[in-house]
């Protein structure tokens, strides 16, 4: 055998033999969005919890987006991430390249309010009213968030045509650019760290725009986008760029991991997952809508994993929805 097959050979065998080693590891790692944003507050929190709970190291490993850790994900690279129903959706159809089948869900962990956001001072109060300004529609390292972007213009009787179309990176990149003024409205998470610094920072403040018209509804959001849905954010003292309703959209984030990691680890990290979680709500406000019942919600775009099945039906919180739903995504 030619001596640089060999070596290919043998290296491809190590790289998977690492990969293996890192699914079933002392030390887990938990991808999550840039610092400042939602998923890397609630990763944060959730990864000491569990190393509490679990004696293991959790190290929380921020990238520039879901899309850029989802193939490690899938991989083995990465253990676990928290990612949402879009992009899981997305990277099991191809959407970010070669189809993601590798990738299972653990449970659902909460329901994520996205809005576009816009400087109080400009005097915009509604997506519709967004005609021919400067609005972020493309999320490089957040392929599911650039779809999101543009979504939420049509929702409003839209086209994504009618506004000048802006290109960042990220969801903090386009807060940045928001904050000096360099465009008119960028995506956002509703009332996390970054909307709250952009605040204080912007004469007069921010404001979350309204979705408005006649395509407003959730069932038009579920089918221009599987997964997505209206919501209304009220006035909180938490959040004071909320001074009024105003509809935003929803999707439901899951704590993902590898389809090969072991049923015991799988197991251990999700008993543990549900008895830290009622303290989870109370230490992070944006888990308000978190729920141990609602751990195996039927809202997965990418199967549930085979432990986490057997943990559903013993609590008898697997649902014949919940079997359909994995079955048809298995097949």
């Amino acid at each position: 055998m030619n001596w640089r097959r060999y070596a290919a050979i043998a290296l491809a065998g190590a790289m998977g033999l690492l990969a293996n080693s890192a699914i079933s590891a002392d030390r887990y790692t938990l991808g999550t969005n840039p610092q400042g944003t939602i998923y890397y507050t609630i990763g944060g929190g959730i990864a000491a919890a569990l190393q509490d709970k679990l004696g293991k190291q959790i190290t929380v490993q921020p990238y520039t987006g879901s899309s850029v850790y989802l193939p490690l994900i899938a991989a083995g690279e990465v253990t676990m991430g928290l990612n949402s129903s879009l992009d899981l959706g997305g990277a099991r159809a191809g959407d970010f390249g070669e189809p993601m089948t590798d990738l299972r869900v653990l449970a659902r962990i909460w329901p994520l309010r996205v809005a576009l956001v816009t400087r109080n001072d400009l005097g915009i109060t509604r997506v519709s009213e967004l005609e021919g300004k400067r609005v972020v529609t493309d999320l490089s390292a957040l392929k599911a968030m650039s779809a999101l972007s543009k979504t939420i213009v049509e929702l409003s009787g839209l086209s994504v045509d009618d506004v000048e179309q802006v290109s960042v990176a990220g969801l903090g990149p386009g807060m940045e650019q928001l904050t000096e003024n360099n465009l008119d409205a960028t995506l956002i998470a509703v009332g996390i760290p970054l909307t709250q610094q952009a605040h204080a920072s912007i004469p007069g403040g921010i404001r979350y725009l309204d979705i408005d018209g006649e395509n407003a509804t959730t069932e038009k959001a579920d089918e221009m986008y599987p997964g997505l849905y209206l919501t209304e954010v009220e006035p909180n003292p938490r959040m004071p760029e909320v001074t009024e309703p105003v509809t935003v959209t929803a999707f439901d984030v899951y704590l993902t991991v590898n389809a090969d990691l072991p049923d015991e680890d799988a197991t251990a990290i999700l008993e543990a997952f549900h008895e830290i979680l009622p303290q989870l709500k109370q230490d992070y406000p944006p888990l308000g809508g978190a729920a141990q019942e609602r751990l195996s919600a039927p809202s997965n775009s990418v199967p549930y994993h085979p432990a986490a099945v057997e943990f559903y039906k013993a609590k008898g919180m697997w649902s014949e929805q919940n079997e359909n739903r994995d079955s048809a995504m298995r097949n």
